[in-house]
């Protein structure tokens, strides 16, 4: 139930706006979106080669070329989150591993929600290697994880109190930071192993 609601908030996927939106609109992607035959036809197929990101990667071509996106939130469809933390991991560290591929052909789709986890990640990586030794990178590291669970903390109260399932509380922001911290992960581990390669 955690993984659920912080796949659809916005502190867990910013705006991605197919996520939660209620308001049709013209966005930059969609999943599971329909087009027409002669779309692929012009623009190509998926890209294969990517394993996660393709839809993406195609949306991208599309908008490159003209055309537009449409999200009508009318259109429903089923989907089954992750049925545990270590599941989720694995999923957004595929997200993060082949969205910083997909970006090295179209570096100009880099959205904000797209650099905050790398960003994030890296800083936590960055000063907890440093703590052992200096004393101002142990006083950002707690203060960076303490805004960050505060922050967590108070966003998933109010989803607690509004579903009445104090679970909750304590779920969304493992499931957030989990999503957060694996996607961040993958995205400089792809970006490591592609400039030394």
């Amino acid at each position: 139930r955690s993984i659920a609601k912080a796949a659809s908030h916005p502190l867990g996927v910013g705006d991605a706006l197919y996520r939660y939106t209620t308001q049709p609109s013209i966005v930059e992607t969609v999943p599971f979106g329909a087009f027409r035959r002669d779309t692929f036809l012009r623009l190509g197929n998926f890209d294969e080669s990517l394993l996660t990101n393709e839809d993406y990667e195609f949306n991208a071509r599309l908008r490159l070329q003209g055309g537009k996106i449409w999200l009508d939130p009318k259109i429903r469809s089923v989907y089954f989150s992750r049925p545990n933390l270590a599941a989720l991991a694995h999923q957004y560290w595929r997200y993060g591993y082949w969205k910083w591929r997909m970006l090295r052909r179209y570096p100009a789709t880099l959205r904000w929600r797209q650099a905050l986890p790398p960003l994030f990640t890296a800083n936590l990586i960055i000063l907890g290697l440093l703590s052992p030794w200096f004393r101002l990178a142990r006083i950002g590291l707690g203060i960076e994880i303490g805004l960050y669970l505060f922050v967590l903390l108070i966003s998933s109260f109010q989803v607690a109190v509004q579903q009445k399932d104090i679970g909750l509380w304590f779920g969304i922001p493992l499931a957030v930071a989990t999503m957060h911290i694996f996607w961040g992960a993958g995205f400089l581990w792809s970006l490591v192993t592609s400039i030394v390669k």
